[in-house]
């Protein structure tokens, strides 16, 4: 048995003391691997929940109004917002009984529009005007000038300039707002031969007018005329000029291709 610096130096004793070195060895490597993995998960998890916590900002819709007569309080209008949100638009949605522009007196169409959320996140707005405007304009005082009335008659010369002047006015405004486009609906063909007469003149008028403006555009609604009834269901409500559920119908499905390509196209500014 050798003895060197009071070490035991068989061969049997420096095998049982590699023995016990190795276990403590072990012990530690397993422990210091413990403590590098905890270190990797908890900054992981932190990582990870931070980035939860700020996150992607949530995509906003594109927005889409509509602003307009009563029909956009009926099927007519609901039906249009429903298509529109199904395609992925926030859509709001203003209907305001026997308005029109020939009588700001009795609803200012100028005020709704600026109530409502018209900006550059705006894809379009959709205006539905001119069933109840074939009537006598009311003016405003700063338009009465040297007039002695305080409107103008359907028919007349100057009604045409008159209500021309209000549509370019309100369709212009919003294209100023930041809308992509305007998109007008020219008004739907009525079963009131005397009412239908007078809008063509309305229909024409609108539809100049919007070519002079920056960002609207018009989309013809007639189809109807001469055939109010299809397989025995009326398509007018019993006024004549209200879409009934299944007349809305059949007017989105004809106007429903020029609306989607609108809406598809880039606008020009």
């Amino acid at each position: 048995m050798a003895f060197f610096n009071g070490v035991l130096t068989t061969p049997r004793a420096r095998a049982a003391s590699v023995r016990a070195f190795q276990p403590r060895t072990a012990r530690r490597a397993g422990a210091w691997w413990s403590a590098l993995l905890s270190l990797g998960l908890a900054l992981v998890t932190d990582s990870a929940e931070a980035e939860h916590r700020a996150g992607p900002e949530p995509v906003r819709k594109a927005d889409a109004v509509l602003v307009g007569s009563s029909s956009f309080n009926q099927s007519f209008g609901h039906l249009l917002a429903r298509q529109l949100e199904e395609r992925g638009y926030q859509v709001t949605r203003k209907g305001v009984s026997g308005a029109g522009l020939a009588r700001p007196d009795f609803h200012d169409m100028y005020q709704v529009l600026e109530s409502l959320p018209v900006d550059h996140e705006t894809a379009a707005v959709f205006v539905y005007l001119g069933v109840n405007d074939a009537q006598a304009v009311w003016l405003y005082p700063h338009e009465r000038s040297n007039r002695r009335s305080r409107a103008v008659p359907f028919g007349a010369a100057d009604w045409d300039e008159v209500y021309a002047r209000r549509t370019r006015e309100f369709l212009e405004r919003i294209c100023q707002r930041g809308a992509r486009k305007a998109i007008v609906l020219l008004p739907v063909d009525v079963a009131r031969p005397e009412l239908q007469q007078r809008l063509k003149r309305i229909r024409e008028l609108q539809s100049r007018v919007a070519a002079e403006t920056s960002c609207a555009v018009v989309v013809h609604t007639s189809g109807d005329e001469g055939r109010f009834e299809v397989a025995g269901q009326p398509i007018r409500l019993p006024d004549g000029y209200h879409m009934s559920q299944r007349g809305a119908q059949i007017v989105w499905e004809r106007i429903r291709a020029r609306v989607w390509q609108l809406l598809e196209a880039r606008a020009v500014r």
